[in-house]
């Protein structure tokens, strides 16, 4: 049998340091009784965090907790430790990283299937990492996606607040009300610096803040796209130019020529690592309304992930007003993309609610509604305002919707 006093006492060491004041808006959302959970998110965002917060809620006894990226663990195996520890009386493996260890997903799915009534909890990189592990495991797991740290999630941690998320149809028709309540807390100040540091849990431990960003985004690449995709070990230098060309275009937009001629690539081979950069939370793409898989191709706006990454690649360049645009489109996209998002023929963003289409313009504090004018359902989100009225919204609002 294997060992498991080694894991226990890295398990007692993350437990020692994990915060406790401020748990993820995935938190109480979470079954944590369901027998087999996975949460997926892009790195930083905080997966390890919430699980250990759960054992510590509960108590360390009945839990294990091991990382897939461990060399004790790829040396023992997955299945290997998971089977000891069931054996032994424990009630629920907690694998971090899982996806980092070869044949994860055939451990995982074993000791389910072997050990009925105990619980396996995992993390991934994507839900394509579990997708692409077996299709039994992904129809057994119930998946929980974790976004990077909301504009509330930031104010509620630095405040000491507790704002609650609102859903879209509030944040629409109250959002006075709602602004009234913020003015107190210099709401301006707040989002300028949520825009540049405030994107990833991480920032409450580290101080340099954007090099950390920069180790993180480097893990994904490496990791998260060049392995996990089995690439040739030529393509990450390819990858970080086209992140590089998102990074300093101050039009989120990609003219597939145009940059497939300068990178001395395919346009399948464009789309391949784009979709592998979306799936690891690097970019993010917008595809045109009603243009289905054909908007992949061309008229899609694309953006990096989080605003955090326009800083920490080209800070000088993002600190002139006159390229906010992008900065300001990257954020709004990045607090509602879970909702169903897609580029209108006019306007910026057309959002969906209760088959009721919502058209949205983004841009300063003196933003008018031409692009919208004709919308029944248009809104202009102004940044540099703190209440709006009417039709004309502030656009850091928008960061409460989780």
């Amino acid at each position: 049998m294997v060992d498991l006093q080694p894991f226990f006492e890295i398990q007692g060491r993350l437990l020692s340091s994990v915060p406790i004041e401020f748990k993820r808006y995935a938190y109480a959302s979470i079954n944590w009784d369901e027998p087999l959970l996975g949460i997926v998110g892009a790195r930083g965002c905080g997966k390890t965090t919430l699980l250990l917060q759960r054992i510590l809620e509960k108590g360390e006894k009945g839990f294990l907790y091991i990382s897939g990226d461990n060399p004790l663990v790829l040396r023992e195996g997955i299945h290997g430790i998971g089977d000891t520890f069931f054996k032994l009386g424990g009630k629920t493996l907690v694998v971090d990283e899982a996806h980092r260890q070869p044949g994860w997903a055939n451990d995982i799915k074993a000791l389910h299937d072997s050990h009925p009534g105990k619980q396996i909890y995992f993390t991934g990189s994507s839900r394509y990492s579990v997708l692409k592990g077996t299709a039994d495991l992904s129809r057994r797991a119930v998946l929980n996606e974790l976004r990077h740290l909301s504009f509330r999630e930031f104010v509620n941690l630095e405040k000491g607040e507790s704002f609650p998320p609102l859903k879209l149809s509030e944040l629409l028709e109250d959002h006075m009300e709602f602004c009234s309540k913020l003015q107190k807390l210099e709401p301006l100040e707040l989002f300028s610096e949520y825009l540049r540091i405030g994107s990833y849990p991480f920032r409450l431990s580290y101080e340099s803040y954007y090099e950390r960003l920069l180790n993180t985004l480097d893990k994904s690449i490496y990791q998260d796209v060049v392995e996990e995709d089995s690439l040739r070990g030529e393509a990450a230098a390819i990858i970080k130019k086209i992140i590089a060309f998102v990074a300093t275009s101050v039009v989120p937009s990609i003219s597939p020529e145009s940059l497939c001629k300068e990178l001395g690539i395919t346009k399948v081979t464009l789309y391949s690592y784009l979709d592998s950069l979306e799936r690891a939370g690097v970019l993010r793409r917008v595809l045109p309304c009603g243009r289905g898989v054909k908007g992949m191709r061309s008229g899609s706006k694309v953006f990096l992930g989080e605003t955090n990454l326009y800083y920490a690649l080209g800070l000088s360049q993002w600190n002139l007003e006159a390229n906010m645009g992008t900065i300001r489109e990257a954020f709004f996209v990045s607090q509602v993309s879970h909702l169903g998002i897609c580029v209108p023929a006019s306007g910026d963003f057309t959002l969906k609610e209760k088959n009721k289409e919502i058209t949205f313009e983004v841009g300063g504090s003196d933003k008018g509604r031409r692009q919208v004018k004709n919308s029944p359902n248009g809104f202009v989100l102004r940044d540099g305002i703190e209440i709006g009225f009417g039709k004309f919204i502030p656009l850091f609002l928008f960061g409460f919707l989780y």
